[in-house]
């Protein structure tokens, strides 16, 4: 549980951290550039690709496991 807790505070004032993973299948790299709490204790990203332009909203609990089935191989690299 401390561990959890730990990487949620990291994570929400994570804003300009880099996150990579793939997407569908797609790989891609970005930064956060927002964060934001949702119902009960889940924060959210969002992370925008440096190449694509796309950006992508990743549950913290999602990052945590890196990976829910949609997103594989998640990495989050705190600045």
């Amino acid at each position: 549980m401390f561990a959890r807790n730990e990487f949620y505070n990291n994570l929400y004032k994570a804003i300009g951290s880099e996150v990579s993973g793939t997407y569908m299948g797609t790989p891609f790299l970005g930064n956060i550039t927002s964060t934001r709490m949702k119902y009960g204790n889940e924060v959210q990203v969002s992370v925008e690709d440096t190449i694509t332009d796309e950006t992508y909203l990743i549950d913290g609990d999602t990052l945590l496991e890196g990976g829910n089935g949609l997103y594989t191989n998640l990495h989050v690299y705190f600045s």
